[in-house]
């Protein structure tokens, strides 16, 4: 989907939209399955980029807007964000690669059950699972 649509669909101020910002935005509309840092984001960037500070007004302002999340960083005071939408969805558990940033959803019936055996009543919205996916914990062998 060209990034102008894409905008429009999420009703996005189309009067804002700086090269930075759309080049931000884009950059994470095409990696939705993966969390980054605000430095990581950069890096991928390169020329694209915005300097540091502004990519911080550009990241606050997606984030207040609804169009990407903020999440924790396990184990850090830092954060990684996220494109919202089916990426980062409020209805089901996830899974968390802690090397590569791998985002999985778990299928809701794996939820189920795991209510079902424990009885225990997760938060749909906190509810993160750490590991390594499959070709991490591969490599790591």
């Amino acid at each position: 989907m060209k990034m102008r649509n894409f905008l429009k669909l999420r009703g996005m101020d189309m009067s804002y939209r700086t090269h930075q910002r759309l080049a931000m935005l884009g950059f994470l509309e095409n990696n939705p399955e993966r969390q980054y840092t605000i430095d990581e984001m950069i890096e991928q960037l390169g020329e694209d980029a915005p300097a540091k500070s502004t990519a911080y007004r550009i990241v606050k302002k997606l984030c207040d807007e609804g169009f990407i999340r903020r999440f924790s960083r396990e184990g850090t005071a830092g954060a990684v964000y996220q494109l919202a939408g089916k990426c980062c969805c409020a209805e089901h558990l996830h899974i968390r690669c802690l090397e590569c940033g791998l985002l999985i959803h778990l299928d809701r019936s794996a939820q189920d059950e795991l209510t079902k055996n424990t009885g225990f009543v997760l938060d749909d919205e906190r509810s993160m699972l750490y590991g390594r996916c499959a070709a991490c914990a591969g490599r790591a062998k």
